[in-house]
């Protein structure tokens, strides 16, 4: 990665707070996801990755922070709950993540 690249995405993951969520069209999983939050009452950010490529590479950074393998496939959702990060979509996590972040009680 170029430096400048590397800023930029450094800046973007540390300026923007709250809750991402990566999906792409169609997903079952990532759908499950985002209705979740809606029902918590949590605001957040949806990134379609099919559609932002941009985005779709900030995404695999975020995934190579907690799983490091070369592999670029990623589990969808990547929800990313104020810099924890989960990948595929798990309730549990998420609402503890949440918890965690005061987004919840």
């Amino acid at each position: 990665m170029q430096g400048g690249a590397f800023i930029k995405i450094f800046v973007s993951l540390h300026l923007t707070m709250g809750v991402i969520v990566y999906s792409i069209s169609n997903c079952p999983k990532c759908s499950a996801a985002k209705f979740l939050l809606k029902r918590l009452n949590v605001k957040f950010e949806e990134h379609n990755v099919q559609e932002d490529r941009q985005r779709a590479r900030e995404m695999v950074e975020k995934r190579r922070s907690v799983r490091p393998e070369e592999s670029r496939e990623a589990e969808l959702p990547l929800v990313d709950v104020d810099g924890i990060i989960i990948a595929g979509f798990d309730r549990e996590k998420m609402e503890q993540a949440l918890k965690d972040k005061k987004l919840i009680d």
